[in-house]
C-alpha cells in the first residue's frame, strides 16, 4: 500500500508540473519566433513574457495548483538560464566570430 496515495491527490499530478513547465517553455519559443519573424516587436514581446513569467506562477499558487506553480517555477529558472547563455554569447563577440 502506498501512503503517500492521499497526499498526492492534494498537492496535484506530476502532470501539473509538466504543464507548467510546458506553459514557460512555451513563452520562450514563443519569444523565438517572434524575434525571427518581426524583430521590431522582441522589446514589447519581452516586456509582455518578463511580467507574464511572474505572475503564472502567482496564479496558480494562489489558485491551489501548487504543482503547475511549481513547474512555472522551474521553467522560469530554465528561460533565465538560456536568456544569459544566449547573452553572454553574443555579447563575448557572437562566439568567436
Amino acid at each position: 500500500m502506498n501512503q503517500n496515495q492521499g497526499n498526492n491527490s492534494k498537492d496535484g499530478s506530476l502532470k501539473d508540473l509538466w504543464i507548467g513547465i510546458g506553459i514557460t517553455i512555451g513563452i520562450y519559443l514563443l519569444g523565438l519566433l517572434v524575434l525571427l519573424v518581426f524583430s521590431p516587436m522582441f522589446f514589447a514581446y519581452l516586456c509582455i513574457a518578463a511580467i507574464a513569467m511572474i505572475v503564472i506562477p502567482i496564479i496558480c499558487f494562489t489558485k491551489g495548483r501548487k504543482r503547475m506553480g511549481q513547474g512555472a517555477l522551474i521553467g522560469l529558472g530554465i528561460n533565465i538560464l538560456l536568456f544569459t547563455a544566449c547573452f553572454g554569447i553574443l555579447i563575448s563577440g557572437l562566439g568567436g566570430l
